[in-house]
């Protein structure tokens, strides 16, 4: 098993963004290659472009010194603080229903749906892996990282409690 996990949880900006990063990128390649003096902006657009594609939510175990941390990385530069453990306790998937309203001048339409998160646990500290509106696709991204810790997932969303509902309200007396 290795002594250091590196866990990349989400992206920080969505698909859409990271897609306008890369139109940045390509645009101050132009203005570079155009050996005009508008060139420097070319860098500061490269730079935008960059730090679209890199900036991510990370996790780093380090089994060594059993410490955690939960950090922001953006070209290479980390915000966040480590948090010492004595034991991972868990990793465990739960789900949350939602409702969205999309409002336009014409119509009003709502969207519901069920969102899957994936936690691990540290002690008594829950930290958020991943989510989605798949639950295969959180199993197996939960897997992966089961794998490389060696230890179980439970999945609230497969609890079931079997037992009757007793009526005492007064007119079933």
């Amino acid at each position: 098993m290795k002594s250091r996990i590196n866990i990349t949880t989400t992206y920080y900006f969505p698909f859409a963004a990271m897609i306008f990063g890369g139109c940045l990128l390509f645009l101050g390649l132009v203005l570079i290659l155009d050996f005009r003096p508008w060139g420097w902006l070319g860098l500061l657009l490269i730079w935008a472009g960059f730090t679209t594609f890199t900036a991510r939510y990370r996790l780093t175990i380090n089994l060594v010194e059993q410490t955690y941390h939960d950090y922001l990385w953006i070209s290479g530069f980390k915000r966040g603080e480590k948090q010492p453990f004595e034991a991972i306790t868990g990793m465990y998937i739960n789900e949350n229903p939602y409702t969205q309203a999309v409002n336009s001048r014409a119509s009003t339409m709502t969207k519901h749906g069920i969102e899957y998160n994936g936690y691990i646990r540290f002690d008594d500290e829950n930290v958020h892996l991943l989510s989605d509106d798949s639950k295969s696709k959180v199993m197996g991204k939960m897997k992966k990282i089961q794998q490389v810790l060696q230890g179980n997932i439970v999945s609230s969303t497969s609890i079931h409690i079997d037992s009757e509902i007793a009526d005492y309200t007064k007119a079933n007396k």
